[in-house]
């Protein structure tokens, strides 16, 4: 769920929490249009499906929800709401205070407004698996590491390198992808550390058949992530 969403106060946090509430209520009742789904990332794949609200209570809802989203609310433990009913384009947060996978029932409840950042993606992410590595070069400078997430438009690198002072933002990234090396030109985004990794994301354009290669990995991960998500409740 990191950086897919940026909590926004429309009024304060009281008064936002009231609004959200009866905004659901409304749609319990049947008088706002039911369109809520629940929003998951699971390894950078959005798990959204439909939910019905059973009952609200004073600071929380009951809802019914699909399987594969119960396994993620569990494992998770927080979520994203989306309807159109909420004001100005936003979503809300919410923490999963219950959940029967089971059953498919969860109890949520700590509701704020939020921007969905994902949202305004342009490309389908999928996190990697096992160590695939990526260079990026810049005249006589390099930075490596693993690539943690990708998609058809830029890659996030991991990295214990900083990156080195003066590094030219565009350059060259190069990896394999299914027994195929790829190198495109890059722009380095930005770099954060977290913890006590340096997180380095690039953005790039790919010719065609780059383009063909990437998005066959990103189906065949989404395939595979999907899998692994229905396998936990089977």
């Amino acid at each position: 769920m990191r950086e897919t969403y940026q909590i926004v106060s429309i009024k304060d946090g009281k008064q936002d929490l009231e609004a959200i509430l009866h905004i659901l209520r409304e749609i319990k009742a049947g008088r706002l249009k039911n369109d809520l789904k629940l929003l998951n990332y699971y390894h950078e794949v959005p798990i959204s499906y439909a939910a019905k609200i059973d009952s609200i209570e004073i600071d929380s809802i009951e809802v019914t929800a699909h399987q594969a989203q119960s396994v993620v609310l569990g494992l998770q433990k927080q979520v994203l709401l989306t309807c159109s009913s909420f004001p100005q384009g936003l979503g809300v947060h919410c923490f999963v205070e219950y959940v029967n996978v089971k059953n498919c029932f969860a109890v949520l409840g700590r509701f704020a407004y939020a921007s969905i950042r994902a949202d305004r993606r342009n490309a389908v992410r999928v996190t990697t698996e096992g160590s695939l590595t990526a260079t990026y070069t810049a005249g006589i400078q390099s930075l490596s590491g693993r690539a943690d997430d990708i998609s058809v438009s830029g890659v996030a690198i991991h990295s214990q390198q900083a990156a080195p002072a003066g590094m030219p933002q565009n350059g060259l990234i190069q990896f394999c992808i299914q027994n195929n090396e790829l190198t495109l030109p890059a722009t380095l985004i930005k770099s954060a550390k977290d913890d006590t990794v340096f997180i380095h994301t690039f953005s790039f354009e790919p010719d065609k058949d780059a383009d063909k290669i990437i998005s066959q990995f990103i189906y065949s991960r989404q395939v595979e992530i999907i899998r692994q998500l229905k396998e936990q409740f089977l």
